[in-house]
Formats: structure tokens, sequence, C-alpha cells
């Protein structure tokens, strides 16, 4: 199986469109549909993001190797792995917008806001 239907199934799974799942990983949802078709491979960024949505191991999602949920053992994943719960939809806007910013902007926005809180 590649990674790719590993992708598609798991977004099924948790009955999520492609424009939701996008939404959470903060791409495009041209971008899931290239990567559920195997026209492109996420970033390993983007893989780790998708394993935490999908509630699936980064290693079975990457690989297809290994345990593919780890819902029921939250306690033995390293924290960075631990299903994260939602962020609300204003959060995620900011998340969205962030990674999409280089280097400078990000330490220029981190600075501003700094100097906010």
């Amino acid at each position: 199986m590649k990674i790719g239907h590993r992708i598609r199934e798991s977004r099924d799974g948790k009955r999520l469109s492609q424009g939701e799942l996008a939404r959470r990983v903060g791409v495009s949802q041209p971008a899931i549909s290239d990567w559920e078709n195997g026209k492109t491979e996420p970033s390993v960024d983007n893989m780790r993001t998708l394993a935490v949505e999908l509630g699936v191991w980064f290693e079975w999602l990457a690989t297809g190797r290994g345990l593919r949920e780890y819902q029921g053992l939250a306690q033995e994943q390293p924290m960075e792995y631990r299903v994260q719960p939602a962020l609300p939809e204003d959060e995620q806007t900011l998340q969205a917008i962030y990674r999409k910013l280089s280097p400078a902007r990000k330490e220029a926005l981190l600075d501003f806001l700094k100097r906010w809180g």
C-alpha cells in the first residue's frame, strides 16, 4: 500500500473531507488530492501533522510498517505524536498562515506577538 492510499484510507476513516484535512494540515485541498493520487508526496513536516490529525503513527503513515492507530496507546507515545485536541478555528488559521511565512517573517511575527503578550 502506498502513502497516498494510507492517507486516503485514514482520512475516510476519520470522515474528513480533503478540504477539512487540508485546513487542519495548513495546505491546499489540491495538495491532499495530489498526495492521495500519488502525484506528489507530503514533506516530513506535513506527514507529521497528517499523522497527528489522522490519529496514526508517523512510521505507519510514512512506510506502512508498524502499528497504524495509537489512540489506545496514549501513555506509551512520545509527546510529539500524541493526538492533540483540535485547535479553535482562529488558531488553526493563524497556524496555517505562520507555516507559510519565511523564517525572517516568522521571527518578526513572534517578536511582535511577544511585545503584545
